[in-house]
């Protein structure tokens, strides 16, 4: 019995831009303070959610869940199911888009 295995060629132009994208990954952190009554939170354009967080609690994405992202064909809106509370911070951790 004779088993062949073949590995595909590594493409090295595909590799390194692959490294040249990671290279430019850059973060950028968005301060908020709730209200109790606002449930959307704006990013700048270009910017896209990451992670969200409310006060100090990292918030799970999901139609049923904390929040939601919005697009709507410029920028991302988070929208929580419910408003944070009064005095409280919240973090959105986003990516360049």
């Amino acid at each position: 019995m004779t088993v062949l295995i073949s590995k595909p060629a590594v493409n090295l132009r595909e590799e390194l831009a692959k490294a040249q994208a990671r290279a430019n990954y850059v973060e950028q952190q968005y301060w908020f303070t709730g209200d109790a009554a606002t449930t959307d939170f704006a990013l700048q354009y270009g910017w896209k959610p990451l992670h969200v967080f409310n006060a100090g609690a990292i918030q799970k994405e999901g139609s049923g869940d904390d929040y939601e992202v919005v697009y709507d064909g410029f920028t991302y809106t988070v929208s929580f199911a419910v408003a944070p509370a009064n005095a409280a911070k919240v973090c959105i951790i986003g990516v360049m888009s």
